[in-house]
């Protein structure tokens, strides 16, 4: 229990070292769907005063309550990181000491609160105060509220409270009458009052420094100290004023020190106060001291144009006057603290900088510019150059003057650089090549590179060196060469031309052809080329096959036909007769059947070409027998009963038992019946056949299977 209750003192006891806080404020914005997204600004000392350097807290606790201060969720928002103020003062002539110093953290997040249920109140406490305070009676056990109230949107609609536009000051200077702006907007336009009000007490030194959650509202004001109040919270005379429509904060402060300060304001929607927005912050009252400077860099380059970008590097004030130096004119000053300016023609000027102009401390700095317009140079690269059309002129131009340098880097495989404004080079190398020229003038350099390039002529190749039979069709290989698209011309030997890439081309003349391709360029290396071949192309010409069939109309009882040649330019024949060869001039051939045949002959010249040629023979009427018996008894002879038929262009066999039930039938005259199964006995059979001519003939007849 002593350990416990040692320890309890002794977190007390740390934790009222924690007196750091100057001041805060919460505000919100309305996100839609019940949700908001609320901000709490803090500020703290990060000066001597805060002997620890306490920090803010990595967390924030904030408590949302009901309309009737009913705790209904606690919500924890992390403080991404601190960030400095600036210290400044309203009197450019005077400049607060050195050691200053207050840190801002800003905790957000969203929160979602369902409408309908009467609003709610958003609190968040810390304690405690710096001890510094003057005006508050023990401040050092003094805390804060920041707290705001969230109407409910089903009954004055949504909202998002106001916010401050600027940081709160920190530093007035002693006996220096000061007008402050702290005006607020308001996102959804609502009417906007101001007033001074009371700074909120929340959390104590001893066993509550950071209360979470926060206590419930309504929540009590800080105790003043003597001679202090709500309605004077600052030692000024006159009294602080805070401007109820314009929200100016007037004061003449009377005594050094640090004042804890309030300020409010109203948000009324259609005359109905709907939120108050308090921004509860530290006033630091010192003895400033009058410091002012003018300075400003000098220049360090003179070579980047007639604009001018001013470095001003004055302390003490916020106020300004440039003066550039340009006779004649009262346009070329400026009141921003680093302006841009660019003067009218190169030369040399005297610029001034006056710091607080018009206040009896103001202070003067002068330098003296020189400008010169940007140097640009240039060339004109020419057009794509052949190998023949070397070597290249180049010439750069520009804003320099006659005192100008000039140094050419044209790359490698040339001559060493070169000087002078105009150049000639002469590449050996196919292909781009860099080319840079250096240009110095008035002590300005400047430089430009491009690209001069040199590719190669044309070259028109080809292959032909053919020899074909005639009508000869070659379709010629294009193997030309170029850095840009060719337009060709063909000549082919025989009075044809093509412009094709690729073209194809039939020679129907025996003989031997020069063929030449011309190939040109019309952009890169501009240029036409020809190149022919001797003999590229000899056709052979072609033998005419030609042959008789005699008779060509003949019968099956008289089959025999004799096949004679008559073709030219022939030293090969081929005979093709019912698939048989013949390679002689003169030959008989027996047809096996009636029908129409094609007879084929091939003739081949010495040079291997070839003709055909076809001739039409027919063989006409028909042959028909039946064998009166056979016998399918397994030796391997007269096991099959088969008419012999030539000459049938259709058939129709059927076979018949002595009962008249048929046995067999087929329309293949080479197929016939093999009896198996039938009994020995008399048969019967009819034959039906149209020859290859117009005539039909029908057989009917009889024969004996026997086993």
């Amino acid at each position: 229990m002593r350990a416990l209750l040692f320890t309890l003192l002794l977190a007390c006891g740390l934790n009222s070292f924690a007196t750091h806080i100057l001041g805060g404020e919460m505000y919100y914005t309305y996100l839609g769907n019940d949700d908001y997204q609320v901000t709490l600004r803090l500020y703290r000392d990060c000066g001597p005063d805060n002997t620890n350097n306490t920090a803010l807290d990595a967390t924030a606790a904030i408590g949302i309550f009901s309309s009737a201060g009913v705790l209904i969720n606690t919500v924890h928002f992390n403080l991404p990181m601190e960030v400095n103020l600036a210290v400044t003062t309203s009197n450019p002539c005077l400049t607060a000491p050195p050691s200053i110093c207050t840190r801002e953290g800003v905790y957000t997040g969203v929160i979602h609160l369902p409408s309908g249920t009467g609003g709610y109140i958003l609190a968040y406490q810390r304690c405690c105060r710096s001890p510094s305070m003057v005006n508050l009676l023990n401040p050092g056990q003094q805390g804060m509220t920041c707290t705001v109230t969230v109407p409910d949107p089903d009954v004055n609609g949504p909202n998002s409270s106001p916010a401050f536009d600027d940081d709160p000051p920190m530093v007035l200077c002693l006996d220096q009458t000061t007008a402050l702006t702290q005006l607020a907007t308001d996102p959804d336009g609502d009417s906007l009052a101001y007033a001074m009000c009371a700074p909120l007490q929340g959390g104590d030194n001893v066993f509550n420094v950071i209360p979470d959650p926060p206590a419930p509202p309504p929540y009590a004001s800080v105790v003043w100290g003597p001679g202090y109040s709500t309605n004077n919270q600052l030692a000024s005379n006159p009294p602080v004023d805070f401007g109820v429509d314009n929200g100016v904060l007037t004061m003449h402060p009377t005594a050094i020190g640090n004042f804890a300060v309030s300020l409010c304001v109203h948000e009324y929607r259609d005359g109905v106060l709907i939120n108050t927005v308090i921004r509860d912050f530290r006033f630091l009252v010192v003895a400033c001291a009058q410091a002012i400077i003018s300075d400003f860099a000098e220049q360090q380059e003179h070579c980047n144009g007639l604009g001018v970008q001013m470095d001003n590097q004055s302390s003490g004030t916020t106020s300004f006057l440039w003066d550039f130096g340009v006779s004649g004119t009262l346009a070329d000053t400026s009141s921003a603290e680093n302006p841009q300016f660019t003067f009218p023609a190169p030369g040399t000027y005297t610029v001034s900088l006056i710091a607080s102009p018009g206040w009896p401390c103001a202070d003067t700095a002068f330098h003296t510019w020189t400008v010169y317009d940007p140097l640009a140079v240039a060339f004109v690269p020419p057009p794509i150059r052949c190998p023949d059309q070397q070597p290249v002129e180049l010439s750069v131009f520009g804003n320099f003057d006659s005192t100008a340098t000039f140094l050419w880097d044209v790359g490698t495989g040339t001559a060493p650089d070169l000087t002078g404004q105009t150049v000639h080079v002469d590449w050996t190398d196919l292909g781009s090549h860099a080319v840079s020229v250096a240009v110095t003038s008035n002590g300005c350099d400047a430089g430009y590179t491009d690209t001069v390039r040199i590719f190669p002529l044309p070259e028109p190749l080809f292959l032909a060196d053919t020899s074909a039979c005639q009508p000869l069709a070659l379709q010629f290989n294009n193997t030309s060469t170029a850095w840009t698209p060719m337009q060709y011309l063909w000549q082919f030997g025989d009075g044809s031309t093509s412009t094709d890439s690729l073209p194809q081309h039939t020679y129907t003349t025996p003989g031997t052809y020069d063929v030449s391709l011309t190939v040109a360029t019309d952009s890169g290396c501009i240029a036409a080329r020809t190149r022919t071949l001797q003999g590229a192309v000899t056709v052979w010409p072609q033998p005419v096959a030609a042959f008789t069939a005699l008779p060509s109309v003949t019968t099956v009882l008289f089959p025999k036909v004799t096949f004679s040649d008559h073709s030219t330019d022939t030293e090969h024949w081929d005979f093709l007769v019912e698939g048989i060869h013949y390679d002689t001039t003169d030959f008989v051939h027996t047809f096996s059947d009636a029908g129409w045949y094609t007879a084929l002959l091939t003739a081949t010249s010495g040079q291997g070409c070839m003709d055909t040629a076809t001739v039409r023979v027919f063989i006409g009427d028909h042959l028909f027998f039946a064998p009166t018996a056979f016998s399918p008894n397994g030796d391997g002879h007269n096991e099959i009963w088969k008419p012999s038929v030539k000459g049938a262009r259709q058939y129709q066999l059927d076979v018949f038992d002595r009962w008249g039930h048929l046995v067999f039938s087929t329309t293949d005259p080479s197929k016939g019946w093999d009896g198996k199964d039938a009994m020995p006995g008399i048969f019967s059979f009819k034959a039906w056949l149209t020859e290859y001519g117009p005539l039909e003939r029908e057989y009917n007849g009889s024969f004996v299977l026997i086993r």
